[in-house]
């Protein structure tokens, strides 16, 4: 009939839970998704109809016979090698088609929350490309931080993309982390371009969260190389803007630059620039580059050695520890950087990004070295094991 109309049809949402292999009476307080990786495991919930009643959903592997599970809970099968590689506490998404996408691990120390994949940026080596969001990506953030454990979560990133494209929403998370996890140290990673913004950037510390860091990259010493690296003409001043409007609001803020050919000449200029210019500044970050996504498609423009850089590393390095900056060295492998400098190098790899090369086993220095992506095209031709 004319002037009806038809509701628009409901979108099947994701399940967001957080993974048991444990058989008890739940409170039903958390959405739980039991694992099961063996046909024991199977048996013992088919014994526990009461238990299995509280459940979210079943994960099992997908070479177990499902005959003995009489449930109304859904089942999600998955390889036996994902299963292998899932936790108690972990907490994992499932989207309608049955794929897994693991949020936080609880044994991680590098667990962070993808805020956005939009940028206002074009970095030349980007590892991740910017995108669209799904429309439901800030109710799942807000999901995963409710579902974390604060007692292992001694630290927690905010990344993208660019987290402060957000606005008011961004506010919404760290509030959400704030009451959520107090005690957690939470690192924001932005490029500082809409912190030029007096009042967003007092708004955002406004939120009182006691452990908040801001990370914030710096490329260069003047604005024509750092406006090539990000791809934004002007972002250089912006950048800075946020930074002297952080430093006024008393905010704890960091810089983080990353080391390949259009960054690693003037390397002992940006030293003394940040020296003079930027003297509150927490820590200084010089990083290796992740050699995929954008820096992988620049890479024949972008690609050096880091072992032809050591030595102006090495010098930026000591000039600003002699002058009490704090630095650290993130993604370099020991065996290429000058043993002065070692002390400074930090196992900054993401857990599943972590690798090392059958070389690196017979290394005396592996257990503090940081290893190198997993994800990366290119390394070090002068990989070695340190006798």
């Amino acid at each position: 009939m004319p002037g009806l109309t038809h509701p628009a049809p409901v979108r099947p949402r994701p399940l967001i839970g957080v993974i048991t292999t444990r058989l008890k009476v739940w409170s039903g307080k958390q959405p739980l998704i039991f694992l099961a990786r063996t046909q024991a495991d199977l048996g013992r919930l088919s014994r526990r109809p009461w238990v299995r009643r509280g459940l979210a959903a079943l994960l099992v592997s997908d070479n177990l016979d499902l005959a003995s599970i009489p449930t109304v809970n859904p089942v999600i099968q998955t390889s036996p090698e994902q299963c292998g590689e899932l936790k108690d506490g972990d907490v994992v998404l499932i989207n309608p088609a049955g794929g897994i996408n693991l949020l936080y691990q609880a044994d991680s120390p590098h667990n962070s929350i993808l805020a956005t994949n939009r940028c206002n940026c074009l970095c030349v080596m980007c590892p991740q490309v910017p995108g669209d969001d799904p429309p439901d990506l800030l109710e799942n953030n807000l999901k995963l931080i409710s579902l974390v454990d604060p007692k292992r979560t001694e630290n927690l990133g905010i990344t993208g993309g660019e987290p402060t494209l957000l606005g008011e929403d961004l506010i919404k998370l760290v509030r959400a982390a704030r009451q959520k996890l107090p005690n957690t140290l939470l690192t924001l990673l932005t490029n500082g371009r809409k912190l030029k913004d007096l009042e967003f950037a007092k708004a955002l510390v406004q939120v009182g969260f006691p452990n908040l860091f801001i990370e914030i990259p710096l490329f260069a010493d003047n604005d024509t190389e750092h406006d090539t690296v990000m791809g934004a003409k002007g972002s250089f001043y912006d950048t800075l803007q946020g930074l002297h409007n952080l430093a006024l609001l008393g905010q704890p803020v960091g810089l983080r630059t990353v080391l390949h050919a259009l960054t690693i000449s003037r390397l002992r200029q940006y030293a003394e620039f940040v020296y003079r210019n930027l003297p509150f500044v927490m820590q200084v970050a010089f990083m290796g580059m992740e050699t995929c996504g954008l820096a992988g498609e620049n890479l024949a423009r972008l690609w050096v050695d880091p072992y032809d850089y050591r030595h102006d590393l090495a010098y930026a390095v000591r000039y600003l520890d002699r002058r009490m900056v704090p630095v650290s060295i993130y993604n370099h492998q020991l065996c290429i950087l000058p043993p002065e400098i070692w002390r400074f190098a930090r196992k900054s790899i993401t857990t599943w990004k972590q690798t090392y090369l059958p070389l690196c086993h017979t290394c005396r220095v592996q257990e503090a070295c940081g290893g190198l992506f997993a994800t990366g095209e290119k390394h070090s031709a002068y990989l070695r094991p340190v006798g």
